[in-house]
């Protein structure tokens, strides 16, 4: 987020020194101020007390999630589609 930041101001300076265009200055203003808002949560929000405290109501450590095969009950008969290159 924040080298998003920079590189919105880069534009905003680039488009001042190079482009007489105010509409598209307008539009690298308006990306650099929702980036800055971005950034400000981020700083806001980092080690929100709040978030720890809820963490701990829950008491355990999330469990690793673990991928499951499961059948549809269908049976294929004959051989499936081969991937490999014929000719």
């Amino acid at each position: 987020v924040f080298t998003y930041l920079m590189g919105s101001l880069s534009r905003i300076y680039t488009t001042l020194q190079e482009v007489d265009d105010k509409l598209i200055l307008y539009g690298f203003v308006a990306g650099f101020l929702l980036n800055a808002v971005l950034a400000a949560q981020m700083v806001y929000y980092w080690r929100s007390p709040d978030t720890a405290k809820h963490a701990q109501e829950f008491g355990e450590k999330p469990r690793e999630l673990v991928a499951k095969a499961e059948s549809t009950g269908v049976e294929r008969k004959g051989k499936g589609p081969s991937t490999r290159r014929r000719g």
